[in-house]
């Protein structure tokens, strides 16, 4: 899309190498000292922490499929394990469509040595049906379950996986805004976990998903070192800000993706009005204000997140799409 992106690619391959290198000394605090003995000397996929720290509950995933997480879910794979709700306002669609990145790289291997979860915190609401319908909205493919089960089973798998968060929010009134935004990736086999942002770089994470499989993969589409520059471009705000906020779902200039594409967004849309989406999405949906309404139909009724940014970072982010636009306006 713009100049900076090979700058960002070759931040990324310099990232991804660090994190890599240290994947497989890092485990998660609470997991790090617990390689359990095997319950059967033959059994390997037991060899570290296995069924007598995880829970085997039953959980159902999104065609109403009966799965057991350490039996079918975790014994010996390569997973990702996040906790979403399918009525979130605020980061869930970000962190499912940032994702789906992750996804698209990974393809090739997903549902064949590589698996993602994403679990429900809202039972009564989050059926399997629902479940169905939100995997389909992001358009995900096999190798990627949304799983429901009941409440005590999926609070004893957030504090297994030490992404159980207490009162986080007591002030809101949805209690499930107080959810862990971390996820974490593991190797059962190895005894590797590690916990990431939800905020991730998706080529850095798909990079240590790759890392924590001992199968050796063909590597990422990424850029050769020898073709970075020799100095850096200056990275402005509104453009951190994007890149982590907003590229995930918005396009400058490539067309419509899981959001609308954003060149131009200040001619087309009048300045207050953008001004108030941006910060707070969620309340003029609620009002059923024409144009969010709107998008919400065209967009599959994938909600726009409230990131609860400041007025600072939103006039970055706009004088960012206006650069940006600018700049895809004159290449042409």
């Amino acid at each position: 899309m713009s100049r900076f992106r090979p700058s960002l690619k070759s931040l990324s391959i310099i990232a991804a190498l660090l994190t890599a290198s240290v994947a497989g000394s890092v485990s998660l605090a609470r997991m790090a000292t617990m390689r359990l003995a095997t319950t059967s000397p033959g059994n390997d996929t037991q060899k570290f922490i296995g069924a007598s720290y995880f829970p085997n509950v039953a959980l159902t995933n999104q065609d109403g499929v009966t799965r057991h997480f350490f039996d079918d879910m975790v014994a010996g794979k390569v997973v990702l394990i996040n906790f979403v709700y399918t009525t979130c306002k605020l980061s869930c669609p970000l962190e499912t469509a940032r994702l789906r990145k992750v996804y698209d790289l990974l393809k090739d291997r997903m549902g064949k040595d590589i698996y993602f979860y994403s679990i429900s915190i809202d039972p009564d609401n989050d059926t399997p049906e629902v479940l169905k319908s939100y995997r389909q909205r992001f358009k995900i493919g096999e190798g990627w379950d949304f799983l429901t089960g009941d409440e005590e089973s999926v609070t004893l798998l957030q504090k297994k996986l030490g992404l159980f968060v207490d009162q986080l929010n007591p002030a809101s009134k949805d209690s499930k805004e107080g959810h862990s935004l971390n996820l974490i990736v593991g190797n059962q086999a190895t005894g590797q976990w590690i916990k990431r942002s939800h905020l991730e770089n998706a080529q850095i994470l798909a990079t240590i998903l790759q890392q924590l499989h001992p199968r050796q993969a063909q590597p990422l589409d990424l850029a050769s070192y020898s073709k970075a520059p020799v100095k850096l471009t200056a990275v402005s705000p509104g453009e951190k800000l994007f890149y982590s906020r907003c590229a995930d779902c918005h396009t400058i200039g490539q067309g419509d993706s899981i959001g609308p594409d954003l060149k131009d967004v200040s001619k087309k849309r009048d300045g207050a009005w953008l001004r108030r989406w941006i910060n707070e999405p969620d309340v003029m949906l609620h009002e059923k204000d024409p144009v969010a309404t709107e998008l919400l139909t065209r967009f599959n009724g994938i909600n726009m997140p409230n990131l609860k940014l400041d007025d600072g970072a939103i006039e970055q982010i706009i004088q960012f799409i206006d650069s940006e636009s600018s700049s895809a306006a004159q290449t042409r």
